[in-house]
């Protein structure tokens, strides 16, 4: 975590960061951030934390959002200041536990606390990885067995996905780096998935575009013409019936036209003869360091990692 001593005066700030000093006093006066101590004299005195944050809402807003949307973002990351973590044990394992026992007993805002907190046990990859996505899976077993209620499912979701977006947010790929389009399927409600592909895929040089669930083949349409995408991954966790399944696979194939395309998820297998006679890649549940090594192969082959126009 960065230094919270304040050192740096404000004009070296903004050397430092490329934001004029009249922007930072209005930034802290309007959203809280940067939030710098005070010397004797009066100065500002602004620590590596605060750069660190100032870096990170210059990022956003660069990036198209506006400067309070940005300023929300990095609140709702920043606000813990502590992971929920128990001296000598697993940081991963005890904070799916306060994850999961704040679900349990239906309490959104101590699952706020606790998946905020989470944040702060390593990088995007690895709270996806460690925390998010095995505890949605716990969640979905839950709702299988009767223990948990769809409430609290369709709650744990859209805290925890919502987590995983505010992260991959803070992320920023070359400007070179090729687009990649990060979809679910028409039918498909479950998003968190995706964000576990896109992290993978800014590993891979990629830039990931999510559009989210229920993507039908129009809007993948519409995307592939608009941005010229590298690769269009799509995702689906419970597979449709079999001629559902291949009016999609179908419609999807025509979507993506000469794009190379995969399909992943616990779904994916059973349309796998669909995907591949359509010319797409089904990866099944592999885990994303496996899936990585193939599509880099796969965009070798179709010449399709170039950098994007414009």
């Amino acid at each position: 975590m960065p230094s919270r001593r304040g050192k740096y005066r404000i004009q070296t700030v903004a050397e430092m960061t490329g934001i004029p000093a009249a922007t930072l006093r209005a930034w802290e006066r309007r959203y809280g951030i940067p939030s710098p101590e005070r010397s004797a004299s009066a100065y500002r005195l602004f620590s590596d934390h605060d750069v660190a944050s100032i870096r990170k809402l210059k990022e956003l807003c660069d990036k198209g959002m506006a400067p309070a949307e940005a300023a929300r973002v990095i609140v709702r990351i920043e606000e813990a200041s502590q992971p929920p973590v128990v001296a000598g044990g697993d940081p991963f394992l005890r904070a799916r536990e306060i994850i999961l026992e704040a679900i349990t007993h239906f309490d959104p805002q101590g699952l706020e606390r606790a998946v905020r907190g989470a944040m702060f046990l390593g990088s995007a990859t690895t709270v996806y990885h460690h925390v998010l996505a095995p505890t949605m899976r716990t969640v979905g077993d839950g709702w299988h067995e009767g223990t948990l209620s769809v409430a609290q499912e369709h709650m744990a979701s859209e805290v925890l996905s919502g987590a995983a977006r505010d992260m991959l947010r803070l992320i920023d790929p070359p400007a070179a780096a090729p687009d990649a389009i990060v979809a679910c399927f028409a039918d498909e409600d479950h998003a968190l998935p995706l964000y576990g592909v896109a992290f993978g895929l800014v590993q891979g040089g990629l830039r990931p575009v999510v559009l989210g669930a229920k993507t039908p083949p129009s809007a993948i349409r519409h995307a592939v013409e608009s941005i010229q995408p590298a690769l269009v991954c799509l995702s689906v966790t419970v597979s449709p019936p079999a001629y559902r399944a291949r009016e999609l696979v179908d419609s999807y194939a025509e979507a993506v036209g000469d794009v190379p395309w995969i399909v992943g998820g616990p779904g994916s297998v059973e349309l796998r003869s669909f995907v591949e006679a359509s010319g797409g890649m089904v990866v099944g549940t592999q885990p994303i360091d496996e899936v990585r090594p193939l599509v880099e192969k796969l965009l070798r082959e179709r010449g399709a990692a170039k950098p994007r126009k414009g």
